[in-house]
């Protein structure tokens, strides 16, 4: 018999609002991907208009109420995630003042280096539980006053993604969650409030930071004219919502100690859950709350994942969109290049790099390069660079004296069974896929809006609901050794080279 209970979940990511609907039990009825545009005006921005982060909502919630799979099903709650360490003004009618700043935007380097002047990189880790770092929200605030006084002066709350898509569906902005207020590098994870002594310093006014609220409650109904546009019922109950990182934890089935998961999109990041922030010596991971604004997750992020591949396969075949038999053809022509792309390694520091080196002027790089090197090899080099990148940031938990026990992959860049297979064989441990890899973080939003209604007591309750059995990759133990010469050379170029970013970004 078909559950007739549903909860309706958007999720905002960096190219596409994935609208999906979601039985109580856990299992996944229907989804829907409308894509939309990131801006690059300048080397090292990246915008996007919030507006189409709410047509792409209404779109994809219109396609699937009139699917079949969504025939009969009530729409119990309303779910929400987004990808976070953004900066999205917006004034008191929770109108957006300028586009949102978005994650892998590095314009604010002035505002980092004033940062770091002021406050010193040990403190603001200390207090935070993230690096200082330019990738976060609290340098891109500092260069909205700095660089847009009039958008600054409208200003009413600093927001994240699915901060505004909520404001949208129920008419309240000035709210955000833990995960996402965590992870502006604005908000103390020891006292678990905003970091109120860096706000008061920067000048940026504590009226302008929102409610912080667990993501497991809810914010209110659906309005009537939200309602009336996605074809929904008024006052279905709407969930806070979570960033992607931390819906992505619950997603993936992460409960218990040692548990782990892998997330490749745009960017890719490893997390891990434990029940208070946890402090490396030389600050290379962040800190940011679970859904239940309580735990927290240990994570790691590669700036450039997807975006790097997708940038190398444009760079290398076109700018044409790929259909997915061309992807085929092009994936079955890197299988045929051994391992370590015949000595060809890229750093895919295409807009700085995270963990571990929290290093804004970090630039891509291919190096062993020879006359002999075509398209395919340094295709293989990019996907296999992430793939190092990823095995940096595992071996962080290592050095956290947290043993990985069980380790998930999912994303939409594991879609990819090379990509998958790559990933495996470099790290050199057993992992198992995600039944919906691209769905996980939906997933997560869905797991916080049951649990906010009622449908489950709390997270690990609605877990039990879901079948998280996957299918087992095993590494191939001798391209796992080959690999890790490769790796130890990856390692050593960035130590190699850092001077001469630094060098370049002056010029």
């Amino acid at each position: 018999m078909r559950d007739k209970n549903g909860i309706l979940v958007f999720d905002i990511g960096t190219t596409s609002v994935k609208s999906a609907i979601f039985a109580s039990s856990g299992a996944l009825l229907c989804s829907v991907s409308a894509p939309y545009k990131t801006v690059y005006p300048r080397p090292g921005w990246a915008e996007q208009d919030p507006e189409l982060f709410w047509e792409a909502a209404v779109k994809g919630a219109r396609n699937l109420l009139a699917s079949p799979e969504a025939l009969g099903v009530s729409i119990e709650a309303i779910g929400l995630s987004g990808h976070m360490n953004g900066c999205l003004p917006v004034d008191a009618g929770g109108n957006p003042v300028y586009p949102e700043i978005i994650h892998s935007d590095s314009r604010s380097g002035a505002q980092w280096e004033r940062i770091l002047a002021l406050f010193g990189a040990d403190r603001i880790y200390a207090e935070t539980g993230s690096p200082a770092d330019v990738h976060f929200s609290l340098s891109k605030m500092l260069w909205l006053k700095d660089e847009q006084e009039g958008a600054f002066k409208k200003t009413a709350w600093f927001l994240n993604s699915k901060d505004y898509l909520r404001f949208r569906l129920t008419g309240n902005p000035g709210l955000t969650d833990f995960s996402d207020a965590s992870l502006t590098d604005v908000f103390d994870v020891n006292k678990r409030q905003w970091a109120w002594d860096l706000i008061d310093a920067l000048e940026l006014s504590r009226e302008r930071f929102p409610e912080v609220r667990s993501s497991v409650e809810t914010c209110g109904g659906l309005s009537k004219e939200a309602a009336l546009v996605l074809g929904l019922l008024p006052g279905i109950p709407v969930s806070v919502g979570g960033g992607d990182g931390a819906c992505a934890t619950r997603g993936s089935g992460v409960r218990a100690k040692g548990e782990a998961y892998i997330s490749v999109g745009s960017s890719a990041f490893m997390s891990m859950l434990s029940p208070v922030p946890v402090f490396d010596a030389a600050g290379r991971n962040q800190n940011f709350f679970d859904l239940d604004g309580v735990s927290c997750n240990v994570c790691g992020t590669a700036q450039c994942a997807g975006s790097a591949v997708d940038w190398g396969l444009s760079l290398l075949f076109g700018d044409e969109p790929l259909t997915p038999e061309q992807y085929r053809r092009i994936e079955e022509g890197l299988e045929d290049i051994p391992p370590g792309s015949q000595g060809v390694i890229f750093l895919p520091y295409l807009m700085g790099e995270r963990t571990p080196h929290w290093d804004p002027n970090a630039r891509g790089v291919f190096t062993g390069l020879s006359l002999s090197s075509g398209r395919e090899v340094l295709l293989r080099s990019v996907y296999e660079g992430v793939a190092f990148a990823l095995k940096e940031i595992a071996g962080l938990y290592d050095d956290l004296a947290m043993p990985v026990t069980s380790l998930t992959l999912l994303g939409g860049g594991i879609r990819s069974s090379f990509w998958r297979t790559v990933i495996c064989d470099i790290l050199g441990t057993p992992m198992k896929i995600h039944p919906f890899p691209t769905h996980a973080i939906a997933l997560g939003a869905a797991m916080a809006a049951g649990v906010s209604v009622g449908i489950w007591k709390n997270l690990d309750e609605a877990a039990d609901h879901v079948d998280f059995s996957g299918q087992e990759l095993v590494p191939d133990k001798e391209k796992t050794w080959c690999y890790e010469g490769y790796y130890q050379i990856y390692r050593n170029l960035y130590r190699g080279l850092k001077k001469s970013f630094d060098e370049l970004s002056a010029i």
